[in-house]
């Protein structure tokens, strides 16, 4: 399988020219410590956007969720065969998303 990248491209592209406008109006505003903040915030929304709400710590990556599978008496190949499949769909649900058309409405 192969991914279309073109759209990411050019959402990429235009992302870039806006950050860097961006950083020249807040490149004396923006501390250290706000920043690793919102860094912070965005790894915990994008772990909580993969793994849906309400995971607990202990199963919170696909290696916990094999070994608990496998320890509960199931079969970690088809749990992981059927989280891989459900990756690919949200992957190609990217591929087909016009993501500048989505960036640019947001702006305006």
């Amino acid at each position: 399988m192969t991914l279309n990248t073109e759209k990411l491209t050019q959402f990429a592209q235009a992302v870039g020219q806006d950050v860097k406008q961006i950083k020249l109006d807040v490149a004396d505003k923006a501390s250290t410590s706000a920043m690793t903040q919102a860094i912070a915030q965005a790894k915990t929304d994008v772990k909580a956007e993969i793994l849906g709400e309400g995971v607990p710590e202990q199963l919170d990556t696909l290696k916990e969720i094999a070994d608990h599978i496998a320890a509960t008496g199931g079969s970690t190949d088809g749990a992981i065969v059927s989280k891989m499949t459900e990756l690919g769909q949200k992957f190609t649900d990217l591929e087909t998303t016009d993501l500048v058309s989505a960036y640019n409405s947001a702006k305006a």
